[in-house]
């Protein structure tokens, strides 16, 4: 039966007002119409990037642009299929040959794509026969280039006339303040939430006695403190990071501290630029914040050697509680070289669930030795039909397993009866026989999750057969293939939940009691 080529849509623009106007209804139903119009059967799961702009190629590295790619090399996203994006400006504003580049990437994977504003078509063939078509493309990319390099020069003389105003006048930059405080209407001055200013101002009294800054969540949450924000921005319990932030903001005692955003090496750094002082209103006393200041830089050295990008834990941004979900951090108990353990990031805040320790060493060598094993063997397919294959071949090969392991133990006891032989030699032969279908359903399981998927099966049995593996290289592999891990303290398994499916790998660890 005939099929029709598959097309997917790329929707974008750069700024999160413009998802409240017209601009992604207009990028979709243009994507609909062409795909109806072209016999192309238009893939639901198009690709967005919403409030991400592609003026240095953010989109291409980091965004949805970024996912589509790497699906056409998986070969999820197959060749002959269609990308349809309202203008070339969607995919790129970066540097005309870097645009082009990008164009001809994506068309020499196989993929044609659609401009479907001025309704060019793009592909090798197309490139390759017509060299007006290339031209066309590397000019529509100098204008696109040439726009957002006029707008950030725009901005940049913008923004350094009210750093001006700011220094010399006092008037506000923003509406963005801190959560303490509010901007009037008229967008003149600041005011107090006071309230707010309260809280904060009980954390810098606890922080200036000694407290530590889980100590004041911890109280904080105790209290039932109200934490900051609104909506979907606002915690649900008081985090010692953000204690942090607050406790080293020079806001505090009303000092702004300008930024300015330049790019090197295809990331964003931000620069502090001179500090503004009386630009908000002070809620802490001078003295005081430098006394907390002084406190801080005094430091906690262990946190200073976690910074240097080593991960602690294999299961680190995986690991989560199996009471509440939330997420399961490392901490050491005792002084330096303490033993570490993983526990649940709320109930060690105080704001709820049961504490419980897992002790982390143990967690990684159980992991360590299942590495070769369950993980890259009990794959889930996403196919019901052949999952239950695999649990039934499985089933038979423990089954048959424990039975010629009795036969050879009742031989070697002394009986060594023909019969028994032959009964020992037919089990041996049905045990060889299962593990080969469990090797087929293996592969066959890879192969029906997609290349993506034994692509990261195979990444993982590669770094777990590597000899001295170290932590981050375990790390990165299982965040490659998985979303997370349960580490269930109850039942005591680790469930290692795949990307693919919401079927879990189970891992059976006897941890002990806390």
């Amino acid at each position: 039966m005939f099929s029709r080529p598959k097309a997917y849509s790329y929707v974008r623009f750069s700024t999160p007002e413009q998802s409240r106007g017209d601009s992604k209804r207009r990028q979709m139903e243009k994507a609909e119409r062409y795909a109806m119009e072209h016999g192309l059967d238009l893939v639901d799961d198009s690709y967005m990037d919403l409030g991400v702009s592609a003026y240095r190629g953010r989109n291409r590295d980091d965004g949805a642009l970024a996912d589509f790619l790497m699906a056409v090399r998986d070969g999820v996203v197959e060749e002959g299929s269609y990308l349809l994006v309202e203008s070339m400006d969607r995919i790129s504003r970066d540097k005309p040959r870097k645009a082009v580049r990008l164009l001809e990437d994506i068309c020499e994977a196989g993929i044609t794509l659609v401009t479907l504003g001025d309704g060019k078509v793009y592909s090798t063939d197309i490139l390759d026969a017509d060299p007006m078509a290339f031209m066309w493309a590397f000019m529509v990319a100098i204008r696109a280039n040439e726009e957002s390099e006029t707008k950030a020069q725009r901005v940049r003389e913008a923004w350094g006339k009210k750093k001006q105003r700011a220094a010399s006048e006092g008037k506000p930059m923003t509406r963005r303040a801190p959560a303490w405080l509010s901007l009037s209407s008229d967008r003149a001055e600041f005011a107090v939430i006071e309230d707010r200013a309260a809280v904060v101002r009980r954390i810098f009294r606890e922080a200036d006695r000694g407290a530590g800054q889980h100590t004041i969540a911890s109280r904080l949450n105790a209290d039932g403190i109200e934490t900051f924000g609104d909506g979907k921005r606002k915690a649900a319990y008081w985090h010692r990071s953000y204690i942090a932030k607050i406790i080293g903001n020079p806001a505090v005692i009303g000092t702004m501290v300008p930024h300015e955003m330049r790019e090197v090496g295809g990331k964003k750094i931000r620069d502090a630029l001179t500090p503004i002082p009386n630009y908000y209103p002070a809620i802490v006393p001078t003295a005081q914040y430098n006394r907390v200041q002084a406190r801080r830089r005094g430091g906690n050295t262990a946190r200073m050697r976690a910074a240097s990008g080593e991960v602690s834990s294999v299961l680190a941004g995986l690991a989560k509680c199996p009471q509440c979900g939330s997420t399961m951090t490392r901490v050491n108990k005792g002084r330096q070289g303490g033993t570490p353990y993983l526990v649940c990031t709320t109930a060690k805040a105080g704001a709820g669930c049961q504490y419980r320790q897992v002790r982390a060493t143990l967690v990684e060598a159980v992991i360590r030795h299942a590495g070769t094993r369950q993980l890259v063997f009990d794959v889930p397919s996403g196919d019901e039909g052949l999952d239950a294959e695999r649990e039934a071949l499985e089933g038979a090969w423990e089954g048959v397993s424990t039975a010629v392991s009795n036969l050879a133990e009742e031989i070697e006891e002394g009986n060594s009866s023909p019969a028994l032989r032959r009964r020992l030699s037919a089990k041996e032969a049905e045990l060889a026989a299962i593990v080969e279908r469990l090797d087929e359903v293996h592969e066959r399981s890879k192969r029906s999750s997609g290349r993506a998927v034994a692509r990261h099966v195979a990444t993982l049995e590669k770094t777990f057969r590597k000899d001295g593996a170290t932590v981050t290289e375990i790390n990165t592999a299982l965040r490659d293939a998985f979303s997370h891990c349960v580490v269930d303290y109850v039942s005591g398994d680790l469930r290692f939940f795949w990307k693919h499916t919401s079927a879990p790998t189970i891992i059976p660890y006897d941890l002990p009691p806390p």
